[in-house]
């Protein structure tokens, strides 16, 4: 191991009892089981019962070096299963500003969206969630951000939006806390995959010539 790798590692933080854990990652060994995340099986069964209806899925990602990352694994995720009922929604910053809108609420409902999936933002969405269920969108948020808190009884409580799941890990007992955005995704379609990949009849994909 050279020596400038050794300074790199010392910087983090990282032994030399971790050292080969960290140079050498294993899915199964190190990463949390996604369904210790609250919401988890819901939301999965939730886009399982879309994909097998064939419902119109909107992701609704943030426009930010995190929420992009997040909006590409979903939709690697749905071109892997050979699902095409789906759009990525990005708000532009100037004129809809940060997270969802009901402008854009309205719109998806005029054309038949059933679900929104949410990428790093939605958590203080409290009307905009509550305005899709009356639509007849269900909602599944995966957010990072703290939510709204309320004092109750002398004590503090999240605001939550009323959606259909909610995967963010400050907002349960999950025990990675600083998951990013796109990290929260990533965990969502790790779940998804190992619940119901053998579920989802999973189309090839194009070879091109």
């Amino acid at each position: 191991m050279s020596l400038l790798l050794d300074v790199l590692l010392e910087k983090r933080s990282i032994t030399s009892d971790q050292k080969d854990i960290f140079l050498n990652p294993d899915y199964k060994r190190d990463l949390h089981d996604p369904f210790l995340m609250r919401d988890m099986e819901k939301a999965c069964v939730r886009i399982f019962e879309a994909i097998e209806n064939k419902e119109k899925i909107i992701i609704y990602a943030d426009y930010d070096c995190d929420g992009i990352p997040g909006a590409v694994i979903l939709n690697d995720l749905f071109i892997f299963l050979g699902y095409k009922n789906y759009e990525v929604y990005i708000p532009k910053r100037n004129s809809e500003g940060y997270g969802l809108n009901l402008d854009a609420i309205k719109q998806f409902a005029d054309s038949g969206v059933k679900l929104i999936i949410t990428i790093d933002l939605g958590i203080t969405a409290v009307a905009e969630v509550a305005q899709a269920e009356v639509d007849g969108i269900d909602v599944i948020i995966t957010d990072h951000h703290l939510p709204r808190q309320s004092v109750i009884s002398g004590g503090l409580a999240f605001d939550l939006p009323r959606a259909y799941a909610i995967l963010n890990p400050k907002t349960d007992e999950y025990s990675e806390k600083m998951l990013c955005g796109a990290g929260v995704v990533f965990k969502f379609a790790q779940g998804f995959l190992k619940r119901c990949r053998s579920r989802v009849r999973i189309e090839p994909l194009p070879i091109s010539e």
